[in-house]
């Protein structure tokens, strides 16, 4: 038995670099770095669509207009739904090796 407990995520990643068809890549620190930038970028618009929806459910809350509410949260659901797509797809993008 080994001296150092290895978490789950380590064991895993040890049983997925056992298999062939199953190779773990490494990221480079550009790679990190690209990624980083992308997740902050998309987790500020995000928050900007949370805010400006907010804002405008406070507004329509004021005026009464009851029934645009949920329309209001749906849509703020639909476009962080959007944003996080895209943000997955460009981090996808970057982790994909060159050479496929």
């Amino acid at each position: 038995m080994s001296d150092e407990l290895k978490s789950a995520w380590e064991i895993a990643l040890e049983k997925l670099q056992g298999q062939e068809d199953m190779e773990v890549e490494k990221l480079s620190e550009e790679q990190k770095q690209a990624i980083a930038e992308i997740r902050k970028k998309y987790q500020a618009r995000v928050a900007e669509v949370e805010i400006n929806t907010q804002s405008r459910i406070k507004k329509a809350v004021q005026s009464g207009a009851y029934d645009e509410l949920e329309k209001l949260r749906q849509q703020m659901v639909d476009e962080k739904r959007r944003l996080n797509a895209e943000m997955e797809r460009k981090i996808e993008n970057i982790r994909k090796p060159e050479s496929e």
